[in-house]
Parts: C-alpha cells; structure tokens; sequence
C-alpha cells in the first residue's frame, strides 16, 4: 500500500446527496457531458448528483436511453430530468453502447464533450479543473484524471502516460473532456464493434492523428468496479471475443508511428517569460451572487500533516457554513494526505495537478470574480505573497489578510513574515500564531504598518483528553506492550528533519540513559532524516531503548501522549507547535527549546523551557552540539519527569486560552468586521499594476524548488518546439520586448485575439 492509499477515504464517493447548488443558464454550454444509458437504475441517481454538484455550473447533461428493458426506467429517467433543467433525455432502440455515445455526440451543442457512464461518478471540481486544463493548453486534445476505483473492488490508478505502454495496456480512464473537433476527425466511438474496448481504441486512433492529452494529477474520476463485473471483463473472460479486441487494438497500436507525449502535471515552468500574469477571457454570470452569506478564498501550500495544516483543517472544519462560504487553492505539489479531510468542508482546487504555474495568477483572479470572494487569507503560501499585490489591484474592494506561523531565518531572510512585511500595503489584516513572532515582525522586520495580531492555534481539549483515550487500542503501540512496563517514556513526534534536530535528541537521550537505564524514547514520525536516526541510535548502542513508530494518523497521536511520561520538542525554529498544545490537553509536560512563541504556552508549571547554544542562525546542519546544551535538555527532563504534579497543571494551561473554538470564534468575529468595515487601503495607493505583475515574474524566475520536470519537447512536433525556442530567443531581445509591450498598450494584441488571425504572432507574443 503506497502512502496516499493509507490516507485515502473511498466513503467520500461522490454523488451521495444531492447539494444546494445554483443552477445557471447564461449562454450556450461550455461543456456537452455525453451518457449512454441502459439498465443502470440503480446507480444513474448517484451520478447525476456528482453532474449538479459539480463547481462549474456551465454545462448540458446529454442522456441516450439506449432501449432500456429495465422495469422501472421511464420512472427513473424522467426522475432525472426533473432535478436540473440542463438535462436532456433522449430515447433511442437498443444499438450497443458505442453507437449510443455517438448519437449522443451528434445532439452535443458544444464543442467540448466530457464522457461519463451511466454509474460512474466525478469529484465535485473535475468539470472545472478539466476546461481550464484544457483552455489554458489549447494545443492538447483531450484531458483526464487519476482514478479512484470504489464499490466492488477499491483501489486508486495513477500512471504516468507513456505512449509505449498505451500501445499494450490502456493507461486512460473513458472519462475525459475531449474537443468534439478532434473526436470526429478520429471517427468517433463508432468505427469498431460492440466487442472491441472501445475508449482505449478511440485514444490510439487520436494518438496516430498526433494528437495528445493532459493528465492531471488528482482522482477526478471515480470508477465503479462491480464484483460481477462490466461489460469489458465479460468481453475479456469470452476467448474469441477477447482475441478479436486484442487484435483489433493491436492493429490500430502498429498504426502509431511516432512517440506521442503528454502534458501531465505538476509540470515545471521553464519558459519565465510566460509567466507575466494575464486574464481570462471571462463575462459568465458569477456562480454565487452576493448575498448574506461571506465568502472566503484561502491560499495554502498544500494538505500535509502538520501542525500549520492541522490549524488550517481546524478553521475550515469548525468555522460556521452558515455564515461563510469557503474555496481553497493550494500552490505545491503534494501526495494525497488530508486533501479529502479538507474537501468535507469547501470547494478545493490544487493548482499543481491541472495548471501552468504561468495560468495560476489567471485562475485566482477569474475564482476571485465567479466566486464573489469578499475575503482572501494567504498561509504559508510562497506564490500567494506575491500575488497579492498584483490581485488587490484588481479587486481593491477584496479584503486581504495572511497568517504566519514562524520565521525561518534560514530561508529567505525570515521566511513567510518576511514576505508579509514586504507586502504590508496590500493587506488589511496580518495574523500571526504567537506574539513572539508579531513582535519579531515589527521590531526585526521592521514593518512598516502595524495591523498584526496574534491569535493562538489551538488544540480541540475534548478530543485531546487522557481520560478518553485508550493506549492500547493502537496496534502499533500494543505490539511493544512487554517494553514499557517498569520504563519511563520520552516523546519525540515531529517530521524527522534537521531543523527539529534528532540526532540532537538521540545525544540528548544517550546521557540521560548513562543516568538511568529505564527510559524509553518514542520516536513518531517520518522524514529525510528517518533512516539516519535509525543508523545513529544503532551506532551509538542505545537502539534497544528507542521505538521508531513512524508516520501516525493524527488520531492515533493521542494514545503516544497519554502513553509519554515527557515530550520534547529540541527544534532550531517553530511557531507554537500543535505538539504543544495536545501534549498539555493530555496532561503530558513539555519540554521545549526557547524558540518561537514556545514560552507562551510552556512554563515551570507544566514543563520546562531550555535556552538553545544552537540557533537556526547557526544553519540547521551545524552539527557542533555542546556538551553544555546537551546538558540543559537532560537536566530538564530529567526535573520533569521527578516532578508528579506537572501533570494536572498541563490541561488547565491549555484550557485558560489556547482552544481551537476560541481560535474559530475570533477569526468569525475578525472576518465579519473586516469585510463589513470594508478595505482601509485606498486604490491610489495601490496603481502600481506593472510592479505588481512583475513581482510575479520574479516568484517563477528565483523559486529555486522545480516540481517534476516534463520538457514540454515531449509532447510537441519538431515545428511546435522549433516555435518555443524560436520564442525564447525572441524574449531575450529587449527590442522584441518592446514590440510586444506596444501591442499590448494600443490594443493591437485584443485585436489579434479577437480577429483569431496571425496564429504565429499571437502564440510568440502572449504573455
């Protein structure tokens, strides 16, 4: 099992009810969703509850009954049509589910065709994350996404595309958007028989065209993998049927004569220049209106586990839906973790698994005005502090605000609070987790503006409380039970990595053992420097009195809490770590280095704090650990674990001030002034629009962290990669420059769009 399936909830299906969502009918569609029907009564309702609950409401739903003989269909169908105007029924004799697919095409009004059966169902965005992904790379084909098989069997699919392979075994789901252009040069479904996989047939008549599609990189569609399988296992388990579509696949794959590519994501951005922010081409009706409702946009680097992200989860979770409205963008590539727990509560989009990182600026400003947004939070985002300014002066009504958890002096002269400060101007509100930290921004940081203040993360005490959990309900833990009878046990939990120094701690650990051999340490947690602990603790010969657990579920983190004497936290550089709060709400002291807001929360009363020798100013891989701060952190655990009364003043610390419902409860109060006070930056403060949107070249120029690299050579003709660096060459040129800027200025580029002529200038000049 791969680490996204251990996250993976397959419950979450969707199409399980049907949501309050607006239906809206301004203009022709923009997508034509094609289904064949035929015998699926008992599962047609759940996948149209996933077509109307779909984020992009600018569609028609196309249903060919394919002579049904089911009883109970008219019923069902005419059930269907009731629920959306956007569906349209149409009632056909019985000519196989190929043919249907056609005639279904042949009624489509738009000249995108997303393919969906009849009991398969979609993620709420796929509609939306697929135009875009398509829109913003129009020389694609057809786009698709990963897989979650769910019902008789489950399991995720996620392939990287490979033409080769495509040739032999079908990597691409049916489910695509597809230019209806393209499918009828190909021939559409119809040119092979009943008997023949006909979708995998389809992709290698349009890769033989040279055409190529998109994958993006998130589980958009959810395929229902019956116990009694579907009609291609039966072609498959039928000898002469299976032979016959072996041999006509394999004669459509000899006709591939050269590698086709792919664009998949998340795609590295190596041609800069594009990424000059721009915006779409948009005038639909808004999806929400305004109305009593408040309307929050967040941008987050991704859905890990940790603590930023645990206090993340917590406002989206817990904030009243009543009040607020809610869609999250994330800007870094990541595996799926917490994104479903996230999904539970607010429309979500990545924008690493469906877009350029140049269309980006494009996407947040076009969610910003189909949404309504009145508020937007920047947390930790690297792209979304330099975006801000550029978006405020597009939408200088928009309140904006950002919360921070830490400087990292290490990185970027301080990190996040740097670039908070460095856009001040822009932002009506900045938050940050301690008062340390604000303090660090004003004085250190010197920011120029002071409008921060610090509101504590929290922890969820009725969750977090020992009298209701249970140790030994944890397999992980109940499988070292012999271990810890008679030993005292010191926790470790943190993302192994240098800066919260565990070969520091393994030091540490190794004197308090030369000291007294009944101590145990935990180790939870997973990181880059996992394996070298593993080998150190082993070198050092203290390998028997440390446990490596390994990566938890956040759930199972209480009965590690309950189970430990001490917790330590030795980092080089933290906010107010979530490892804090909860140790304390399970009555477990602290005992942590003096950095970041640390002291805020832990004291003499419930712990101990211990001034650093090391300082991440030093840089997280000096290794020169003093005898004379080894010594700090042994003393004091060493006092703390003497000390029996710490622990009833453990809870008590956290329930004074420091709950998730008093963090929820001051963010509602400090939203709803804030958009109700409306904007404090006046718009002539903020005209610098040519900075801005340069300061957004800079973000893709210096952002040293590539994502996986896909040379866009892979997918295109030698002519098309002949264009981009004949465009590349041109960018260099400052008299190219120029050119293109004056086009721009007097309108000529709008009207080049517009008229759709000189194809070669428009695709070399856009930016």
């Amino acid at each position: 099992m791969n680490e996204e399936e251990k996250y993976f909830d397959y419950d979450m299906v969707p199409g399980q009810e049907l949501n309050k969502v607006q239906s809206i009918n301004d203009g022709e569609p923009l997508i034509s969703i094609i289904t064949g029907y035929y015998n699926s009564k008992n599962y047609i309702k759940q996948t149209a509850y996933s077509i109307i609950n779909q984020t992009f409401p600018y569609w028609e739903w196309i249903i060919v009954n394919d002579g049904s003989t089911e009883e109970g269909t008219k019923e069902i169908l005419d059930e269907i049509a009731s629920l959306d105007c956007r569906i349209k029924i149409y009632n056909e004799e019985n000519h196989g589910r190929i043919v249907t697919r056609d005639i279904a095409i042949s009624k489509a009004s738009s000249d995108l065709i997303f393919v969906i059966d009849s009991d398969d169902v979609i993620d709420r965005t796929m509609l939306e994350c697929s135009y875009w992904s398509l829109k913003t790379n129009p020389d694609a084909s057809w786009v698709y996404a990963d897989m979650a098989n769910f019902d008789g069997m489950k399991f995720l699919w996620k392939q990287q595309f490979n033409c080769n392979i495509e040739k032999k075994e079908n990597l691409l789901s049916v489910c695509a958007l597809i230019k209806k252009k393209d499918l009828l040069d190909v021939g559409g479904y119809g040119v092979v028989d009943n008997d023949v996989h006909e979708d995998w047939h389809l992709w290698l008549r349009m890769l033989e065209k040279g055409y190529f599609p998109i994958r993006m990189d998130y589980y958009g569609f959810w395929y229902r993998k019956k116990k009694e399988g579907g009609i291609l296992d039966s072609i498959n388990k039928n000898k002469s049927k299976d032979k016959h579509a072996r041999e006509e696949i394999k004669k459509q794959a000899n006709k591939i004569k050269k590698n086709v590519g792919c664009i998949q994501f998340p795609t590295t951005t190596k041609t800069n220049f594009d990424s000059f922010p721009y915006i779409f081409d948009w005038n639909r009706k808004p999806i929400n209106e305004k109305n009593g409702k408040i309307r929050l946009l967040f941008l987050f680097p991704w859905f890990q586990v940790g603590g930023a992200d645990k206090f993340n989860l917590d406002l989206i979770s817990r904030i009243d839906k009543t009040k607020f409205d809610i869609t999250i963008l994330t800007t870094e590539p990541n595996e799926y973790r917490w994104r479903q727990k996230f999904e539970k509560y607010a429309e979500v989009f990545d924008l690493t698994t469906f877009l350029n990182r140049q269309d980006w600026p494009a996407f947040v400003h076009y969610i910003i005005k189909s949404r309504n947004i009145d508020l937007v939070m920047v947390s930790n985002s690297y792209f979304g502090f330099y975006v801000v300014p550029w978006l405020k002066s597009e939408f200088p009504d928009v309140i904006f605000t950002d919360y921070t958890h830490n400087e990292n002096w290490g990185w970027r002269n301080g990190e996040y609070p740097r670039d908070s400060v460095a856009i001040d101007g822009f932002l009506d509100k900045s938050y940050t987790c301690t008062k340390k930290l604000k303090n660090t921004m004003m004085n250190e940081m010197e920011r120029s503006i002071d409008n921060v203040e610090t509101v504590y993360i929290g922890v969820d005490e009725k969750e977090f409380d020992r009298n209701k959990v249970e140790i030994f309900n944890n397999k992980d833990i109940e499988k070292y039970k012999n271990k810890y009878e008679g030993k005292k046990c010191i926790l470790f939990l943190c993302r192994i990595a240098e800066e919260k120094r565990p070969i520091f701690m393994l030091k540490v650990f190794k004197k308090l053992l030369e000291k007294d051999k009944n101590l145990l340490l935990l180790v939870v947690g997973d990181g880059d420097r996992l394996s070298e602990m593993k080998d150190v603790s082993e070198k050092e010969n203290i390998s028997d009195n440390v446990i490596f657990f390994g990566m938890q579920p956040h759930e199972a983190t209480k009965a590690f809490y309950k189970l430990a004497d001490v917790t330590v936290i030795c980092s080089l550089t933290e906010g107010l770590t979530i490892t804090t709060y909860e140790s304390l709400a399970m009555g477990t002291p602290v005992v942590t280095a003096d950095v970041g807001g640390q002291k805020e929360l832990v004291d003499d009363t419930c712990g101990a704090v211990v001034q650093n020798v090391q300082t991440d100013k030093d840089g997280f891989y000096n290794r020169n650990y003093t005898d004379e701060e080894i010594s700090r952190y042994v003393d004091s655990i060493e006092r703390v674990l003497k000390d029996k009364s710490l622990k009833d003043n453990c809870r008590q610390k956290v329930l004074e001030g420091f709950t998730v419902d008093k963090m929820v409860e001051k963010f509602e109060k400090e939203f709803t002034e804030l958009v109700n006070a409306g904007t404090r930056i006046k718009k002539e403060s903020i005209v610098n629009k040519d900075l801005y949107k340069r300061y957004i070249v800079l973000y893709n120029q210096v952002d040293p962290r590539q994502y996986h690299p896909q040379d866009i050579d892979d997918i295109e003709s030698e002519k098309k990669a002949k264009l981009r660096r004949l465009k590349e060459i041109l960018w260099t040129n400052p008299l190219w420059r120029g050119f293109v800027k004056f086009l721009h200025k007097t309108g000529l580029m709008k009207l080049i769009d517009k008229l759709k002529i000189k194809q070669f200038i428009k695709k070399i000049c856009r930016i």
